[in-house]
């Protein structure tokens, strides 16, 4: 517990300021890198219960993954166009979106070739490849990305993920009688995770509807002011709106949460590694996060069309 506890103060000294302080995105999107590096040596750790991996394999495993994240990271330029949200962020991005689909390509192009040129690399193990890549890679992707749209849209996901996550402990302890999904995470409950649910997407709705009085000074109401024009017209809409949304969200975060578990248990381990002392591998840290950014951002584009409220 010790070591979990200081683990925890280290990461959260290191990650508060790479999210809060404008100036370190670009250092902040550097560590994304390394984490997408870490995340994929994560996968194939873990894929290596099963079968081992060539050097060459791993390498190109891991280079793909880095050019899905790069490729990922393009998916933010467009929504910043459309949202018009914290344009002067801009000169971050050196990748376009034309050369971003190029590295996506050249980044399947090398795993696919693995079957040619690696004799052990068979049918399977390209599947595996390829889900590290894009599970890794368009994941941190999508955490960067809704960095750099804004912190209050990073922190109404986490707010979403680390809610739900707590209170899903919480009522599962309390309350929980019915497993949920036993072949994947014993301890699971859907007492648990109804709870973890409606504790999570309340809090975060009241934090994004609210968000203008909570932060006064600003020239936001709420956390999804700029993304119609409507979105000021009719305060009950925006409400059902940014509820729907947060709620998705927080399913999200648990099926996500339920994919790494599925993995892990998969090759018959606990952790995908040990990273982080006293809190396993990158991927277990931020397994709902992850795949909940995954949902958030297509949310976020289908609601900049919406024009009704």
């Amino acid at each position: 517990m010790k070591k979990r506890i200081i683990t925890g103060i280290i990461m959260l000294a290191i990650l508060i300021p790479l999210l809060v302080i404008d100036v370190l995105l670009p250092v902040f999107q550097v560590v994304a890198a390394i984490y997408v590096c870490v995340g994929a040596w994560e996968m194939i750790k873990l894929y290596e219960h099963g079968k081992k991996f060539s050097w060459a394999v791993k390498i190109v495993i891991i280079i793909s993954t880095l050019l899905t994240y790069l490729s990922g990271l393009t998916i933010w330029e467009d929504i910043t166009t459309t949202l018009q949200i914290n344009p002067e962020l801009t000169v971050i991005t050196v990748i376009d979106a034309k050369i971003g689909f190029a590295l996506l390509m050249i980044a399947i192009s090398m795993q696919l070739s693995l079957l040619v040129f690696s004799k052990d690399f068979d049918a399977n193990d390209i599947g595996k490849s390829l889900a590290s890549s894009f599970y890794v890679g368009f994941g941190v992707a999508s955490l960067l990305a809704l960095r750099i749209l804004g912190i209050r849209f990073i922190a109404y996901l986490f707010m979403i993920t680390i809610f739900t996550d707590v209170f899903a402990y919480v009522y599962g302890m309390l309350f929980g009688k019915h497993k949920m999904l036993e072949r994947i995470s014993p301890k699971k409950t859907w007492e648990g995770a109804i709870g973890g649910t409606i504790i999570g997407t309340i809090t975060a709705t009241l934090f994004a509807f609210l968000y203008g009085q909570l932060f006064p000074g600003g020239e936001l109401n709420t956390i999804f002011d700029n993304f119609t024009e409507g979105t000021k017209s009719s305060p009950v809409l925006l409400f059902i709106l940014i509820f729907i949304v947060t709620l998705i969200t927080s399913i999200a975060g648990q099926i996500g949460d339920l994919v790494a578990s599925r993995l892990k248990r998969t090759y018959d381990v606990k952790d995908f590694s040990n990273a982080f002392p006293g809190h396993g591998g990158f991927l277990d840290r931020f397994d709902s996060a992850i795949f909940a950014s995954m949902v958030l951002l297509p949310l976020f584009i289908i609601i900049s069309s919406i024009s009704i409220l």
